[in-house]
């Protein structure tokens, strides 16, 4: 069985769903119950789905893990923190992004999984990415954040563990991901420019997007299946993956995919009082994570930007209720 740590949350949810689809029996681990509407979503796939609802950091989650057979886990249980909850929150962002990642390694350790998947961030590259070129995995970290510092803790603690006790463990450095299921769950401060547009269109209110905000804005889809190939792969080239689409782009492709389907969808580029928030610093201009190490691997690449924008539009169509 294969199980997915942070179950409820963004990325969870769309690994959950391409596991199941390919017919995988996958035990979702979350702090609350999964959504209804995704379950009701779920039940359609040939997968068998198992659900526990616990805290990352219990420390009954190796016992957990044995009782339901694990053999591949996807730790992705984490707070993902601005700097607002930085202030007054460093310990609980620390206890659950690394104390909570020893757990979780330790249960592994305890219930003979072989293969776990780290979920890390483009975050470890702090402001590298603003300085005109794209990143691979080779360029040293230089985190300017606790998510970021967080996130090259774990990494090195999950390469000490594969050292120390012989698990598999490989690092997903994902950037700014978008697409299904992503929703409030008050552990992500940051949600992403998509789902806000998505949500103001489900209101029937209109959408105004600065011209600025161009950034490698990642589809779920493709986290999932590279996500899905790092967990299964009998063998890889590397420990540390970016899932990027290797190449920057604004958010107003997914405005123009909205509009296709819907033309009365009301929106446009303006250069003040926008009502999209793209947490970011403006005055810049961000590069992409370099796409080529993932995309040597069978299951690294992905359709276009466009493509991707459209199929969410298409998603967001179908599931109008989700935003509402």
């Amino acid at each position: 069985m294969l199980a997915v740590t942070g179950g409820s949350g963004f990325i969870g949810l769309s690994l959950i769903e391409h596991l199941l689809q390919r017919g995988h029996s996958v035990l979702a681990h979350a702090m609350e119950p999964l959504p209804p509407m995704a379950l009701a979503s779920f039940a359609a796939h040939p997968g068998q789905l198992s659900t526990v609802q616990g805290d990352i950091g219990d420390a009954r989650l190796g016992q957990c893990l044995a009782d339901h057979r694990v053999t591949h886990l996807f730790h992705g249980a984490a707070i993902t923190a601005a700097q607002a909850r930085e202030k007054v929150a460093t310990r609980q962002i620390l206890e659950v992004n690394l104390m909570g990642t020893v757990n979780a390694l330790d249960a592994c350790v305890q219930a003979g999984v072989q293969t776990v998947v780290l979920a890390s961030s483009s975050a470890v590259y702090g402001a590298a990415i603003f300085e005109g070129r794209d990143l691979d995995e080779s360029h040293p970290p230089t985190p300017a954040n606790l998510y970021g510092i967080g996130k090259v803790a774990i990494e090195g603690i999950g390469q000490r563990y594969q050292a120390l006790h012989g698990l598999r463990v490989a690092n997903a450095r994902i950037t700014a991901a978008f697409g299904p299921w992503e929703r409030d769950t008050g552990l992500r401060d940051t949600l992403s420019p998509l789902w806000q547009i998505a949500r103001r269109w489900a209101l029937g209110q209109s959408v105004r997007l600065l011209p600025q905000g161009q950034r490698d804005w990642v589809h779920s889809a493709q986290v999932a299946q590279a996500l899905t190939g790092l967990l299964l792969a009998e063998d890889l080239t590397h420990r540390t993956y970016n899932l990027s689409p290797g190449q920057v782009w604004h958010p107003e492709l997914f405005c123009q995919a909205l509009q296709a389907l819907d033309p009365g969808f009301d929106w446009s580029v303006v250069q003040a009082e926008a009502n999209i928030d793209l947490f970011d610093d403006l005055t810049r201009k961000r590069s992409a994570l370099s796409a080529a190490r993932a995309q040597a691997e069978p299951w690294g690449r992905g359709p276009s930007p466009a493509q991707c924008a459209a199929d969410y539009a298409r998603w967001a169509l179908a599931h109008k209720a989700w935003f509402s």
